[in-house]
């Protein structure tokens, strides 16, 4: 192979590499909230105040968990995912039992729960596809390299004639002319002391 062989080796494997495309956010549905305070002043965003509700607090992180007093005296258990799964009044200090939802309606905790899970997947999906790309493209890279070292090597290895010669055609000129002088002193050296 030689070097103009190589460049458009390497060229071509440049060539062919795919644009990247800048991944696209899912659409991601807006729930209403209403703002409600603790008894301790803590101010915290409610979907609904029912079972499944999800509750965050101003900054948006879902609330801790455990069991959180309103204002008006109502309680709420939250899990770790900020969602309500209990609810006491102070009238009645009853607690609320999760409603029975129809056959053909999913109950808003596990509705987000699975939107979570899509989302979650979704982006599980496209982070692979992206890691095999950026593989691709790195294997490309090493590779690419690899042929330009390769190319640099046989450049450096290619003997090179002319240069030589040269130089030894100038030492011999060189030789040359001065033996010539050489000779034509000692020619009048000899006819200086041969007169």
């Amino acid at each position: 192979m030689n070097s103009k062989e190589a460049l458009q080796q390497i060229r071509a494997l440049f060539e062919d590499m795919p644009q990247v495309v800048e991944p696209v956010a899912p659409a991601v549905t807006k729930v209403e909230m209403a703002e409600y305070s603790l008894v301790d002043g803590t101010k915290v965003m409610i979907s609904a105040l029912e079972i499944g509700g999800m509750v965050t607090m101003a900054d948006g992180s879902p609330a801790p968990v455990g069991e959180h007093q309103l204002m008006d005296g109502t309680s709420i258990q939250v899990d770790e995912l900020g969602v309500i799964v209990e609810i006491s009044s102070p009238k009645e200090d009853i607690i609320v039992e999760e409603p029975v939802a129809p056959a053909a309606e999913v109950a808003p905790a596990q509705d987000t729960n699975a939107m979570i899970q899509e989302l979650k997947a979704e982006y599980e999906k496209k982070k692979m596809e992206l890691d095999a790309k950026i593989a691709e493209l790195e294997s490309k890279v090493k590779q690419g390299f690899a042929q330009v070292a390769e190319l640099v090597e046989a450049l450096s290895n290619t003997p090179t004639a002319e240069p030589t010669q040269r130089a030894a055609n100038a030492f011999q000129s060189y030789v040359n002319t001065n033996d010539s002088k050489y000779d034509r002193l000692e020619k009048y050296r000899n006819a200086i002391l041969n007169k």
